[in-house]
């Protein structure tokens, strides 16, 4: 049953919107959840703002936790669009929304070259207009974390700009997500192929360009090759993003005995100590390459741990229950931060604490929990937050809620 749904909430959203004109279906409340990746979460944001989603949430990759899924709730979207895959944005989150009754829909490839392609062929059909008001194109490394950081603090983005991202293992990828926004744009694009290292080279230059020139481009004119040199800031911030993932890297794998990511991990912490140390010698280039290095093998470690973890807590029913509870108490309080009276549901889930917290636990008693109680309140809850969404619709488009209005009385949950 839960394959069938996650098949059929996609189609049921697309055909809702069929139904609709337009620019009714460009108006929705759209959310992107997307992992912390930075290819990925650099083309979620300027996807978000060419389709003009409501906001952006940014999950640790390869991590579930309930407490984003919340983040998503706060938007009251009708709709989320999840970028990458499980790998990166655990399946967990899909639950969360089918519990609550949000349409989604998962855009992502094998690897970050194809979650791009996917994401850029499937919006820019959902999306033509938004789509054909592109007006600039960045073509960067997939990896060069650098250029994605420079361009968005150094540049005044154009508002419809999108990023495509290679390696030399990828040039068609690469050329067929290029061509899919040059045939869509009314105008022809400005094309920025960004390099800030010798190290992490676009390989396939110039066959990028001579397709470019083939489509009527001239350099300098319509597209460019900037040679940036990275400024010392932005590896020192580079290097501090490898350094988080590393930790969470260790941290996820304290517990578990899986010698090729203990391997992988000793790997990733030499490699940024060494970056640290070239970082302090002034040889900042040497130390970014590292940190890319690092970066590779803690995500590694993440995805076989997150996965192992996983398969522990479906085989302890105590710990299972628990995950259970937390998801719960995660979307009660966006509820009441939203201004519902979830008083009695959450009265209900004091009662599973209760039983959970005791010494003993007998089978029926966990029966009845995961068959029963918790699936009731899941219910309770999908209701309670679809009634706010109808309220909120039915707001006039010209009322704007005074400054006192936010603390007026919770409204009940339906029950």
């Amino acid at each position: 049953m839960a394959m069938r749904n996650k098949k059929v909430l996609p189609f049921i959203l697309m055909l809702t919107l069929s139904l609709f004109p337009e620019s009714l279906a460009a108006d929705i409340d759209m959310v992107i959840l997307v992992s912390d990746n930075e290819a990925d979460s650099t083309l979620a944001e300027s996807v978000a703002n060419i389709i003009g989603a409501k906001g952006i949430v940014k999950v640790p990759w390869g991590i579930y936790n309930p407490d984003y899924s919340a983040e998503v709730l706060k938007y009251v979207p009708d709709r989320v669009i999840i970028i990458g895959g499980p790998t990166a944005v655990p399946i967990d989150y899909e639950k969360d929304f089918e519990e609550m009754g949000i349409p989604y829909e998962r855009l992502w490839g094998k690897n970050r070259y194809e979650t791009n392609l996917a994401v850029i062929q499937k919006l820019k059909n959902e999306f033509p207009e938004e789509f054909s008001q592109i007006e600039t194109v960045y073509i960067t490394h997939g990896r060069d974390v650098l250029s994605m950081l420079m361009q968005k603090e150094l540049k005044q983005m154009p508002s419809k700009s999108i990023w495509i991202f290679t390696d030399k293992s990828y040039e068609e990828l690469t050329l067929q997500a290029l061509d899919e926004v040059i045939k869509t744009a009314r105008n022809r694009p400005w094309v920025e192929i960004v390099i800030t290292s010798r190290f992490v080279q676009l390989a396939p230059i110039d066959t990028i360009t001579n397709f470019l020139k083939q489509r009527g481009y001239t350099e300098g004119a319509h597209f460019t090759i900037s040679n940036v040199r990275p400024a010392k800031r932005f590896i020192l911030e580079a290097l501090k993003l490898v350094d988080n993932k590393t930790h969470i890297a260790e941290k996820f794998l304290d517990g578990l005995d899986i010698p090729r990511a203990k391997r992988r991990l000793s790997i990733a912490k030499e490699q940024i100590a060494r970056a640290w140390k070239l970082y302090s010698l002034g040889d900042y280039q040497e130390a970014y390459i590292l940190a890319v290095a690092a970066s590779r093998n803690a995500d590694f470690v993440i995805s076989i741990s997150a996965r192992e973890w996983n398969g522990i807590i479906q085989g302890r029913p105590e710990i299972r229950l628990k995950r259970e509870v937390l998801r719960l108490e995660a979307k009660v309080k966006v509820l009441k931060e939203l201004g519902m009276d979830v008083s009695t549901i959450e009265a209900e889930i004091n009662e599973l604490k209760a039983i959970l917290n005791k010494p003993v636990i007998s089978p029926d008693e966990y029966r009845d929990i995961l068959l029963n109680k918790i699936p009731q309140i899941k219910k309770e809850l999908r209701e309670a937050f679809i009634e706010e969404k109808r309220s909120r619709r039915r707001i006039p488009v010209e009322h704007v809620p005074g400054r006192g209005e936010k603390d007026r009385a919770p409204r009940k949950s339906g029950r």
